[in-house]
């Protein structure tokens, strides 16, 4: 397919064969997304935030689970529940389907972010997700901001981006999968300016394909 990607500030069009984004080393390609949903911001909560969800991913594309990888209450619940619907692509390895992990950043972006940083939730330890057993260790944030939110606009939603990253740990580009069109500009800017530590595979870096969903809260649940 055909995919419109944003690359050093301008648009680019970049051809991706099928229809999901995942990681890649050598002769293995990590799980990915297909297609991403809506996640819902939680009611009755001031909390803004960044959660990081790993999605164990079957063979056939199934979920298995979905484990926290940062923790920030009641966000996390949120988050969870929506990626267990989301549609997701299966790891290969030579060519052949097999069982995998893709990490997804979820940020509660609050109205009035004023170029705020994030800070980090709580971590669990890694000896307890699945990446830390395999040989693909996704690529993580270093340091990232708040979108900031378009002015003069009630709209709200999630917007869903893949971030290409490096092996240099330098961000390539981004492709938004799902958002509202002034949504998504908000949340491609922000993007643009986080840091990444880049992927590995069998301990060397490699590029890789990062998602990351923005949840713009409705003016109607105040102003976190």
């Amino acid at each position: 397919m055909r995919g419109r990607w944003r690359v050093g500030g301008a648009a680019g069009i970049l051809v991706v064969a099928g229809v999901v984004f995942g990681q890649t080393g050598g002769k293995y390609t990590g799980a990915g997304i297909a297609s991403g949903g809506d996640v819902a911001f939680p009611v009755n909560t001031v909390i803004t935030a960044m959660v990081r969800m790993e999605v164990s991913v079957g063979p056939g594309g199934g979920v298995e689970k979905v484990q926290t990888v940062v923790d920030t209450p009641p966000l996390t619940e949120a988050a969870t529940s929506a990626l267990k619907n989301w549609k997701y692509s299966p790891a290969t390895l030579n060519g052949a389907p097999v069982a995998g992990v893709v990490d997804v950043n979820v940020v509660f972006n609050p109205f009035n972010p004023g170029g705020a940083g994030i800070a980090n939730g709580t971590a669990v330890p890694d000896d307890g997700l699945e990446w830390s057993k395999g040989d693909f260790h996704p690529a993580q944030v270093k340091s990232a901001t708040f979108a900031v939110f378009p002015a003069n606009t009630v709209t709200s939603g999630t917007v869903v981006i893949v971030a290409k990253v490096g092996s240099d740990g330098k961000l390539v580009g981004t492709r938004v999968l799902k958002g509202p069109g002034v949504l998504s500009a908000a949340a491609t800017r922000a993007v643009s300016g986080w840091t990444f530590a880049p992927a590995t595979y069998k301990g060397a870096a490699v590029e890789s394909y990062l998602p990351v969903a923005f949840v713009f809260p409705s003016a109607a649940l105040g102003n976190p």
